[in-house]
């Protein structure tokens, strides 16, 4: 697998006195140029951006990272083809640079020049097979939204790793749980991911969440693609990403106890790991913080019980039972310290319930099957009140407890917090926030917001990886009101296929060297029809 390209000429070109504008149809991470034959030394004027003004032009000043960038250059008689300078400012020590120098852009304008000219956006990207995956059904906005995410998770590899954005471009943890569940769903390749891995083991970052994310994060890629060699690997450096350390008398986690050894050398300083819940902070909810909180708690219990699975694939049996007694004692605590009347507490000493307190305690049955009623009725009330981030933990939470049709309205929303909204505006990779107003600083290349691209296929289609390298998986689809669809998900093994042809009907393609599990019903290679009970 390597760094590859494609050259793209613009889908629509709006010819003005002194003005060419472009726009190729999709954002990527690019080098514009342009072909020409000049019949006299000019004075030119080059510009690409990604958000365009109200008059339909390139945005001179779209604001906060979005990219806009111009270069004047002069050009001599002739037949020429010449490419536009790029370049990345630089925010931390943790940029990753790409060569040659490129920027995400869709729309590019040619000023000042008299004569015909073409342009064309020669994008960058590590190979991706397209055919891998597909999904359509029976609505056209889900459509749309599963394209979106799927452009998003190609689009966003020329760095080799799972980046957060161009902003910063570099990993992290958070980023990476939900980018690497997206990328798996379209490509069953293992590179990625694996470099994004071990950077982040050189190069963690500063949210106690996403330290425990690394657990999650190890646990899919085992079952994605089966290589257990590198988890051997990463075992051990793993086990103190579930933060043990940091658990107090009470047997509750604060981050603030753990030893100075727990820092973040990507930030080029030494910072301490914090709590987050959510990001931006505008997106948590009215969450109150106080010295232990619910929601990293949740984090920490499902780590526990994650590592404590990836022991036992690594027949690390020892290990696997001392996971699992400190994940039961984590989950004691959360109880006894949070939970009130049903309800679970943004921290013991809060009276408030932030949205992100209904969904963890829930999605990671840190609540019993008795008291989810109650807590998913309260996280229905609030709606989408979290970040993109947020966002791909309250559909999981959707789907495991069977809310499709709920999970399907979240995902179909024309809301401003939505999937539909960032296409409104012009998108055509992810945001890092739902809207500029939201994270005024915000990129418009952001991964970790293609919730709905590993959503589709893990929920509303039930396909879901049991067993290391796909050996095993289940199949529980949740159409909810679709009436149809079709989706395609590559495996080591080759792909599935699973098609509803009516409500209650599929025609599922099992590939061989795997086995199929529906409705507890073991399936072997080949094609089958099945009917829901």
């Amino acid at each position: 697998m390597q760094k590859t390209d494609a050259i793209f000429s613009p889908v629509r070109t709006v010819e003005s006195p002194g003005t060419c504008f472009y726009d190729f149809g999709k954002h990527w991470f690019a080098v514009l140029e342009i072909e020409f034959d000049a019949s006299e030394a000019q004075e030119i004027t080059l510009a690409v951006g990604e958000v365009t003004d109200f008059n339909g032009r390139i945005h001179r000043n779209p604001g906060g990272s979005r990219v806009y960038q111009e270069q004047n250059i002069s050009i001599q008689p002739g037949r020429r083809r010449i490419a536009m300078t790029m370049f990345h400012p630089g925010y931390n020590g943790g940029t990753l640079p790409i060569q040659p120098n490129a920027v995400p852009f869709r729309y590019a304008e040619v000023r000042g020049f008299n004569g015909p000219v073409k342009a064309f956006q020669h994008a960058y990207f590590y190979e991706f097979e397209d055919s891998a995956s597909d999904f359509s059904c029976s609505s056209g906005s889900l459509n749309r939204i599963w394209e979106f995410c799927k452009h998003t998770v190609k689009a966003t590899t020329p760095f080799g790793i799972f980046i957060d954005g161009n902003r910063e471009r570099q990993a992290y943890e958070g980023d990476t749980y939900i980018n690497q569940l997206s990328y798996f769903v379209c490509m069953s390749n293992p590179e990625i991911a694996r470099n994004t891995i071990e950077r982040l083991f050189a190069f963690p970052t500063w949210p106690t969440e996403w330290w425990l994310a690394m657990v999650p994060i190890i646990h899919d890629y085992a079952l994605y693609i089966g290589d257990l060699v590198s988890v051997r690997d990463w075992y051990e450096p793993m086990k103190r990403k579930t933060l043990l350390e940091a658990v107090g008398e009470n047997g509750l986690l604060n981050a603030d106890i753990l030893p100075s050894d727990f820092s973040c050398p990507g930030f080029g300083e030494k910072r301490r790991i914090k709590d987050i819940v959510d990001w931006p902070p505008c997106e948590q909810d009215h969450y109150e913080f106080g010295r232990y909180n619910l929601v990293p708690n949740c984090w920490q219990y499902m780590a526990l019980g994650r590592a404590a699975e990836v022991a036992v694939l690594l027949d690390e049996t020892e290990d696997a039972a001392k996971f699992r007694k400190a994940a039961a004692r984590c989950r004691e605590a959360i109880r006894k310290n949070m939970l009130k009347n049903g309800i679970f507490l943004d921290n013991p000493e809060s009276g408030h319930t932030a949205l992100h307190s209904c969904i963890f305690p829930v999605l990671w049955n840190v609540a019993e099957e008795s008291e989810k009623p109650a807590i998913l009725k309260l996280m229905q009330s609030k709606g989408m009140a979290c970040s993109v981030f947020g966002a791909q933990f309250l559909l999981e939470c959707c789907y495991q407890n069977h809310l499709a049709d709920y999970g399907l309205e979240l995902m179909q929303s024309d809301g401003i917090r939505s999937w539909n909204n960032m296409l409104a505006k012009g998108a055509t990779i992810t945001m890092e926030a739902w809207d500029d107003s939201f994270k005024p600083n915000q990129d418009w290349n952001h991964p970790w917001g293609t919730a709905p691209g590993n959503i589709i296929v893990r929920g509303l289609c039930g396909i879901r990886p049991l067993e290391p390298g796909f050996r095993k998986f289940t199949v529980a689809p949740q159409p909810g009101s679709l009436t149809h669809f079709q989706v395609k998900t590559p495996t080591p093994h080759g792909a599935i296929h699973l098609k509803m042809f009516r409500r209650g009907s599929f025609e599922l393609t099992v590939p061989e060297g795997t086995e199929a599990v529906f409705q507890r019903n073991p399936l072997p290679p080949g094609i089958h029809v099945l009917k829901e009970k």
